[in-house]
């Protein structure tokens, strides 16, 4: 099916991020296009439109304006999702056919540094557990304040254990192995609306 050259490149770069709502930058506003933009309208209570894609017909559109978009990524941040931020990386005037973009950051809740979508009231831990033995080792970190702590919880209580430092540190975001046992992922996601992201 063609597409536009515009949907053709937002697609393609969707692609590189597909665990992301990608916010793409076009003209005064940042976009989100197909699923992406069914999400978002719905948590951020906001219009949900149509866009002419090429052969595709109308594709789900919503979208926000440059200049208040802090507010509404610190609002999906705050709801466990990850954002891409896909800017133009040449004047649109300058530009000969379709203006170049390129996503210049990731803000996820466990790695925002920025103060504009943090609580001062509380840390923002990024944990990353992994099986080890007969348990699991563990550690949190506020990357932005820098404050770590390592732990192991062990034996025949270590999903109890492990639970419980998690409920004490209330982290934004889990880090866990592809391979990470259901047991593991069952928990994590039992405990409260956290982003889980598995990695290699």
């Amino acid at each position: 099916m063609q597409l536009t050259p515009m949907m053709q490149q937002y697609k393609e770069i969707k692609q590189q991020y597909p665990d992301a709502l990608l916010f793409f930058h076009l003209g005064d506003f940042y976009e989100l296009f197909f699923e992406d933009a069914v999400v978002a309208a719905r948590v951020l209570e906001i219009a949900l439109t149509g866009r002419d894609a090429g052969e595709a017909g109308r594709v789900p559109m919503c979208g926000v304006p440059c200049h208040a978009a802090d507010g509404y990524i610190a609002r999906l941040i705050e709801k466990g999702y990850r954002v891409a931020i896909c800017e133009q990386v040449e004047d649109p005037k300058q530009a000969r056919g379709l203006v170049r973009r390129e996503v210049t950051r990731v803000i996820t809740p466990g790695t925002v540094v920025d103060g504009q979508y943090l609580d001062a009231k509380r840390n923002n831990y990024l944990a990353a557990v992994v099986p080890v033995d007969e348990g699991y080792g563990f550690c949190l970190v506020d990357v932005s304040t820098g404050e770590m702590a390592v732990g192991e919880a062990s034996g025949e209580r270590a999903l109890e254990t492990l639970r419980d430092e998690l409920a004490c540190a209330l982290p934004a975001e889990v880090l866990v192995p592809d391979n990470a046992p259901e047991a593991l992922l069952e928990l994590v996601r039992r405990e409260r609306a956290v982003l889980v992201t598995r990695i290699e």
